[in-house]
């Protein structure tokens, strides 16, 4: 049996998603693209999930851009608001906390662009100050990247408190956010929260692999990544994905249905967790914030290194990890927890661990049951 505590790194898909998606992949394969029947049918599916998306999400549908995932997404509105921008001042601010795939993306507009990368701290919360962001934005920025929820430790930054600030400080300037973690798990509006840009990935939602959004702000222009066909309004060509954009598209929904009742199931199965640690006698030091997702929890369990409890616990078919899969390689280091000011050896102790409300308490038990008798084992 496997007990995945990993799905903030990738989530299965949904059952009645998957159904939907086996049954239009076995549809006649028609090009969106094409000017006969098929291909006008096809054409008809995608933007009707183009809208059902929009719906739910609040936006104008002529808004919703299809992608193969996050890092895409990032990097589309990232280098694509920067060369559509070419009088943007060239500084771009992004948090501490963000993904590797936009450091890697203004790393790409330094070295090609000549942009100067600012980062910008967070506080031990692991969310972003208000203040900290307000004395970067004394001096002009063309580009602000700022995280909506930590995949590291599920902090929340909050879009609509630091809307009127941006806005007020630096109303020409681009704002993106990385919704990944955000969309159809925590309450959303690409209206009210003032984003020009923000990115979605399909399977940390329960959709398949490859599928994903960029939200754009219908006025704001953006430079292709992809030259072709002219597909997604001449923004993106190639062929789409039609039963893909019907899978992300029903994933969304689900999780809005359900989005209540998952959040506080979620809790309970978090709060179950500790209390077991609690009655296991364990020590352990929870680095995420009490306010954060649930569906997130960085802890540190002293005396044994995160990455020596992951792959015990991996050789019984348990999964968690120590952070973010994209950095998961890197030894021990984690550049979120040292921002937020934790200590080095309680970085190296930490992991984290993925909830959701379809998780068995006997199942939570049993990794409470499981860390305990490994540290016992292992700790120094």
């Amino acid at each position: 049996m496997i007990y995945d505590f990993d799905t903030t790194a990738t989530s299965p898909v949904l059952p009645e998603v998957l159904e939907a998606y086996a049954e239009n992949l076995k549809e006649p394969a028609n090009n969106p693209s094409s000017a006969h029947r098929g291909g006008l049918s096809a054409s008809a599916s995608l933007e009707e999930a183009r809208a059902g998306i929009a719906r739910l999400l609040d936006c104008g549908a002529d808004e919703i851009f299809f992608t193969s995932g996050g890092t895409e997404s990032i990097n589309w509105a990232l280098k694509g608001a920067a060369w559509a921008g070419r009088r943007l001042p060239k500084r771009a601010l992004f948090t501490a906390g963000e993904h590797e795939a936009v450091r890697g993306a203004l790393l790409f507009l330094q070295d090609y662009l000549d942009y100067v990368m600012e980062e910008l701290p967070i506080l031990e919360s692991g969310s972003l100050a208000p203040q900290a962001l307000e004395r970067a934005l004394a001096e002009p920025a063309g580009l602000i990247s700022t995280l909506a929820v930590s995949n590291e430790t599920g902090a929340i930054n909050d879009l609509y408190l630091l809307r009127p600030l941006i806005r007020r400080l630096a109303p020409q300037a681009v704002w993106h956010s990385d919704i990944v973690q955000l969309c159809g798990k925590l309450p959303f509006s690409f209206k009210k929260s003032g984003l020009d840009l923000a990115s979605v990935s399909g399977h940390k939602l329960g959709a398949p692999r490859g599928t994903g959004l960029l939200i754009k702000r219908k006025a704001l222009k953006v430079t292709p990544l992809l030259h072709g066909g002219g597909q997604e309004m001449g923004l993106r060509s190639g062929t789409a994905d039609v039963p893909g954009a019907l899978a992300l598209a029903s994933a969304i929904a689900f999780h809005h249905r359900n989005m209540d009742d998952e959040i506080q199931k979620t809790r309970r199965i978090r709060d179950l967790f500790l209390m077991a640690l609690d009655e296991e006698g364990m020590t352990y030091t929870v680095l995420s914030p009490h306010e954060g997702s649930p569906f997130v929890l960085s802890i540190a369990f002293p005396g044994i290194r995160g990455e020596t409890l992951l792959h015990a616990l991996s050789a019984e078919s348990i999964y968690i990890s120590t952070g973010s899969a994209c950095g998961s390689k890197k030894g021990g280091e984690n550049k979120v927890l040292s921002a937020m000011g934790f200590d080095k050896m309680l970085v190296y102790s930490a992991v984290r661990i993925s909830f959701n409300g379809g998780q068995a308490e006997a199942d939570v038990r049993h990794l409470a049951a499981r860390i305990a008798d490994l540290h016992r084992r292992y700790a120094v």
